[in-house]
């Protein structure tokens, strides 16, 4: 299962292709899927591999591990090193939908504090994502178990109630107080502006916002019409990118993909994620892939990956020169560094490093011979730093069930890379 920044899952169905964006802890569901440990190999088993990486790309630092609780961390959001909001829950008899096993965690002064979570978002409190554009700026999107939507920020001192959006809250990007896009998983985003949402339709289907400024904002996603879909080779949908500019939503032309004869049933392309590091590089990723299962000889399936330079977008390939381009991009750091995955970081400069992270003390119900793994989903920059916050859980593969144990990491690049 592919993971990206704002977790996301494309679904490839028997009767058409389609894609549905599914919020992380629905997609965490069957527990033990996870994605973001993104290579096999890399398995935070403290090898001497995980060593040696650590001298090039460094490592990985836990934070905060809940060693008695038995779950996980959805998702996070960094106003600066001091000020941190993570949200999560429990299992409870196997269980993730008990509401009060749904919490939220608050690094502020140097210690993370519990708290429930607000009850503003009028008990709709499962499936949260965070987003912020400050201290006093905090967003929360939640959804209940008929799909209803609650909404509250954080001002700085408390929680407020905010109007609903029509819909459901696919992916969110805070820019201000008064400057707030939304997905709802279809082709239609809405904007806040301060006092009410406002409906936008997009030229294609959206599963991804990214950006930093009013009018350089990108929604990803597919679209099925158009160049390269339908007629000959069968392509289903091709990916699309659509920048705001300030005043509408454009369709910018981007690379078409199809396999070769014999086409694959219901092949597609799509982008998942996208990652604004400024006006002249936008990075953004997905699948081109299909319906498994059908025929006897599958291709294998292929990463999208594409670059924006300012007025266009390129195909990145090469992955035999740059392991990085072989996975999914995470987020980026404010000098151009892009993380991919748990494992691997890029720096401004293009040089890709292995990263690796800590095991466990073995203690309390941590055995020696755990296999332990680091899954973080989601990560985000933290401002003013070069680090990184991830949150997830410590997966431990042991005799007697295994523990999934809600964490919260940072990762600094080295200096030089």
């Amino acid at each position: 299962m592919r993971r990206t920044a704002s977790a996301r899952a494309v679904t490839n169905t028997t009767r058409g292709w389609r894609v549905s964006v599914v919020l992380a802890a629905l997609a965490l569901t069957a527990v033990g899927c996870g994605s973001d440990h993104a290579d096999p190999k890399d398995t935070g088993s403290g090898s001497s591999t995980g060593a040696a990486a650590s001298a090039k790309g460094g490592s990985w630092s836990l934070k905060y591990v809940d060693k008695a609780g038995k779950g996980e961390l959805t998702a996070v959001t960094a106003t600066s090193a001091d000020d941190i909001w993570a949200a999560g829950y429990e299992l409870r008899n196997g269980m993730m939908d008990d509401p009060d096993a749904q919490y939220l965690l608050h690094y502020e002064g140097g210690d993370w504090r519990r708290q429930k979570a607000p009850a503003e978002l009028d008990g709709n409190i499962f499936h949260p994502r965070l987003d912020s554009s400050g201290p006093d700026d905090v967003w929360l999107f939640g959804s209940g178990k008929d799909d209803a939507v609650g909404v509250a920020r954080w001002d700085g001192s408390g929680w407020q109630r905010v109007q609903r959006p029509p819909g459901a809250v696919t992916d969110a990007k805070v820019l201000a107080p008064d400057d707030v896009w939304v997905l709802n998983g279809q082709q239609q985003a809405y904007h806040w502006d301060g006092g009410r949402w406002s409906s936008h339709e997009l030229p294609a289907h959206a599963t991804a916002l990214g950006g930093t400024a009013r009018d350089g904002l990108w929604a990803v996603g597919f679209r099925d019409s158009g160049p390269g879909v339908g007629g000959e080779g069968r392509e289903l949908s091709q990916p699309a990118a659509m920048h705001w500019d300030g005043a509408s939503w454009k369709l910018t032309p981007t690379p078409t993909y199809r396999f070769p004869d014999p086409v694959p049933p219901e092949a597609g392309a799509f982008l998942d994620d996208v990652e604004v590091v400024s006006p002249k590089e936008v990075w953004a990723n997905g699948s081109h892939d299909f319906n498994h299962g059908e025929v006897d000889q599958e291709p294998p399936i292929e990463d999208v990956l594409l670059r924006w330079d300012g007025s266009r977008w390129h195909e990145r390939r090469g992955a035999d020169r740059d392991p990085c381009l072989t996975r999914s991009i995470v987020t980026h750091g404010a000098d151009g560094g892009l993380l991919f995955g748990v494992g691997r970081y890029r720096s401004p400069e293009g040089r890709c490093t292995k990263v690796s992270w800590p095991r466990l003390p073995v203690e309390g119900k941590v055995t020696a011979k755990g296999k332990q793994q680091l899954w973080l989903d989601p990560i985000v920059p933290v401002p003013g730093t070069r680090k990184f916050v991830g949150v997830g859980k410590v997966y431990v593969l042991q005799s007697g069930g295994p523990l999934l144990l809600p964490a919260v990491a940072t990762y600094e690049p080295p200096r030089g890379d």
